[in-house]
């Protein structure tokens, strides 16, 4: 991969003295900011729907198309807001969207109409999609040469807390009252606060992008990229088949006992706890990302078929066809991640790793919105030719990945014009 790096600007003039590589401690203080983020998200989220319907009595058709909106709005702002992560600095600009991101938390104590329903979501969406980019960002300057072994630990931990999370979520289920909510909210919105002050704590370094650079509306029109990351969000369905189809298809469709939904959850995490980062091992190399990309399909496909299958035998069949089903799926689950960390990273360019970041976040985050219509569709709406279209549809991407690669590192190798005058800031 490296011969296919190439500067993209000139270089810009610090205005602070050449720090030190990225200490170990530097390194811990990022992962403890990235896990209380992702508890926060874990504790909220099996929550949020039911708070705008039952407590804040937001009709359920409009909670889920204002949400969607928002999603994509999120998507959109991320390369936007990496590209001022870039500009200024990751630390600088990471700091502000986490306390963006509690304060937008924060307005959901508010919400009681559909406007300002719309408002809350709206501002939280934006504040996700500048997290995932700021997130990316952070890594590649934290991390350095280490970055795809770290975002694979962040990844594996990420498992973990987000299996927590909705463990203490499950308690303000149960309570079903506003001021139980309303302390969810809270934990949210202090979880936002202690990554903010923790990335805050991060020695400022300089940007890589001088103040005049392009818009970072570029990385979304770098279209060989933004194929690669296409493609993901096509093989991302596969991810909607553990969350929606399969609890789904467990409870309704097979003769397993209705617990082993969440053993299926559980069992799935602590999975990826212990080998994500040994699946990921190796994959500096785009072109071994790729080849670990397209594995994603072939592996859920399989897991497809032994899911399927375990609806057509006795119960004793049914839960020995849905294990081995659920290894290859998180099989493939831990090819994708590894892939896609492998790639985002690979063929964005290394000055402009916050845009870059954000616009792969906006190809795997649309994949990720339209998995569960499309799967449940395929699958319970069209019965057996279901289930074959989308085997069908993850190979079909699976098997562009290497030639879209090939095409995108192709194109990462012509540099961008020089960009004169401006001086990097720190952050």
């Amino acid at each position: 991969m490296g011969q296919l790096r190439a500067r993209t600007v000139t270089e810009a003039v610090p205005d602070s003295p050449t720090l030190a590589e990225p200490s170990r401690g530097e390194r811990m203080r990022l992962l403890a900011a990235l896990m209380a983020r992702f508890f926060g998200s874990g504790f909220w989220a099996p929550l949020q729907v039911l708070f705008f319907v039952r407590i804040a009595h937001i009709p359920a058709f409009t909670v889920s198309v204002g949400l969607t909106v928002a999603t994509v709005v999120g998507l959109v702002a991320g390369p936007y807001i990496g590209g001022l992560a870039d500009r200024h600095g990751t630390r600088t600009v990471g700091a502000a969207v986490f306390a963006f991101a509690a304060c937008a938390s924060a307005t959901l104590v508010f919400v009681e109409s559909v406007p300002t329903f719309l408002l809350a979501i709206t501002l939280i969406s934006i504040g996700r999609g500048g997290q995932a980019a700021v997130s990316g960002a952070l890594v590649a300057t934290v991390a350095g040469d280490s970055k795809l072994d770290f975002r694979a630990r962040v990844y594996s931990m990420q498992n973990l807390v987000m299996t927590v999370g909705p463990v203490f979520g499950g308690l303000v289920l149960q309570a079903d009252q506003r001021r139980w909510y309303m302390a969810a909210i809270a934990v949210e919105v202090a979880a936002c606060l202690l990554a903010c002050v923790l990335v805050a704590s991060l020695p400022a370094r300089p940007s890589t992008v001088a103040s005049s650079a392009e818009s970072p509306s570029n990385a979304l029109r770098d279209r060989p990229y933004m194929v690669v990351s296409g493609l993901a969000g096509v093989l991302v369905l596969f991810d909607a088949v553990q969350t929606v189809l399969l609890p789904l298809w467990i409870t309704e469709r097979t003769a397993a006992p209705r617990w082993f939904v969440s053993a299926v959850w559980i069992t799935s995490s602590l999975i990826v706890v212990a080998f994500q980062r040994r699946i990921s091992a190796g994959t500096e190399e785009v072109a071994a990302g790729a080849r670990m990309l397209r594995r994603t399909a072939p592996l859920a496909v399989v897991a497809l078929v032994l899911f399927y299958s375990a609806a057509h035998v006795g119960e004793a069949g049914t839960v020995a066809l849905l294990l081995c089903g659920l290894g290859f799926l998180t099989w493939s689950e831990m090819c994708f991640a590894a892939g896609e960390y492998s790639l985002s990273y690979g063929l964005a360019r290394d000055e402009r790793h916050g845009q870059y970041q954000g616009a792969f976040a906006v190809g795997v985050g649309l994949g990720s919105a339209a998995a569960p219509p499309v799967v449940t569709g395929l699958c319970l709406g069209l019965g057996p030719v279901g289930w074959a279209l989308l085997g069908a549809l993850l190979l079909g991407a699976g098997t562009l990945v290497p030639a879209a690669t090939r095409h995108a590192s192709a194109a990462l190798a012509t540099p961008l014009p020089a960009v004169n005058g401006g001086r990097s800031r720190t952050g």
